[in-house]
């Protein structure tokens, strides 16, 4: 039978030159085997990963980035993971999509369950809250609890429910929001720490903490009034602490006015005492002297000041006759 093409091709295996294979099939072979094995033995680690390597089944050693090596053939067997990342486990609600404009669902099946919480005054609350957490032992990570996210999980709603009830629903939506955190943020780590399960917790952010709906608005009031008060009351003490130190400013003034009037009048009083005295000395060594001298100065200080001038003698018997009224102002 032929294809149209004239008759076919005649194969016979005599006319294959086996002793060629031979020759490069060895060689051939070792060199797909090279490749193989290397292949199998040479594995990458990112930048923001390690990796564990288990011999089988048992844990050998954490690599960190770069080119790494194992046994081939299943021998040893890598698990990497990233350590530099954060990881985020939202409560109550989840990001359908992050960035400048997030997009976040809060009407989930199973939201409510987790965020309605009951404070410790018998009020009820609708907390929504993330933890962010880093992976810090690789091998604890992997190995020590099954599912780490789900016992993460766990651990935060139940700590956020005993920190919430301890609290007063006044102190969940102001004042104590900071406290919760922090506290919960420690209670976290150190029970997820117990367990192994190899993470550092990062941060805990109360995202939301509002009453439910159905009481939303009398709570809405409630907090208007609390800061229409606090409002108030640092308005007032901003007065106080502006008018107090004012007067008491004053009343330092006045007495350390009154205390320098003080200094002065006694030492001048003592001036005048010395004075006095020194006189009384020199008076009572030469008192003629001395009695002429100080009617002198006091003349001396007087006359200046006199609008008219009498001079009288001590012999006249009498002033009436020589008072001339309208004449000159000196009569002797």
């Amino acid at each position: 039978m032929t294809n149209g093409y004239g008759k076919p091709p005649e194969f016979s295996f005599d006319k294959i030159n086996f002793d060629l294979i031979k020759k490069y099939i060895i060689p051939i072979a070792i060199i797909l085997g090279i490749i193989i094995i290397g292949y199998s033995s040479i594995f990458t680690v990112k930048a923001n990963q390690e990796a564990t390597i288990l011999r089988f089944g048992k844990y050998m050693e954490t690599v960190g980035p770069g080119l790494q090596f194992k046994l081939p053939f299943g021998i040893d067997k890598v698990y990497a993971g990233e350590v530099k990342r954060i990881y985020n486990e939202e409560f109550g609600y989840r990001t359908l999509r992050s960035g400048r404009e997030s997009v976040i669902d809060s009407d989930f099946r199973g939201a409510k369950e987790v965020s309605l919480m009951l404070t410790g005054d018998r009020n009820c609350a609708e907390v929504n809250w993330v933890v962010r957490y880093k992976i810090k032992n690789l091998k604890d990570f992997l190995f020590n609890v099954r599912n780490v996210k789900a016992t993460i999980r766990d651990v935060s709603e139940a700590v956020m429910r005993q920190l919430i009830g301890d609290r007063s629903i006044d102190e969940v939506l102001t004042i104590g929001r900071r406290d919760i955190e922090q506290v919960a943020e420690g209670d976290i780590e150190t029970i997820l720490d117990s367990y192994g399960c190899g993470i550092a917790v990062q941060v805990v952010n109360l995202k939301g903490v509002d009453p439910p709906v159905q009481v939303k608005d009398a709570f809405d009031a409630v907090n208007k009034a609390v800061q229409l008060r606090e409002q108030i009351i640092n308005e007032a003490e901003g007065k106080k602490n502006k008018i107090i130190p004012f007067a008491m400013g004053k009343k330092e003034q006045v007495i350390k006015e009154a205390e320098g009037y003080k200094i002065k009048r006694i030492n001048e009083a003592t001036g005048d005492t010395k004075a006095f005295l020194a006189v009384w000395a020199e008076y009572e060594k030469a008192k003629d002297v001395t009695r002429r001298r100080l009617y002198l100065e006091t003349m001396e200080r007087v006359i200046p000041e006199c609008e008219e001038i009498f001079i009288i003698d001590k012999e006249q018997g009498g002033i009436l006759p020589i008072l001339n009224l309208g004449g000159s102002r000196v009569t002797k």
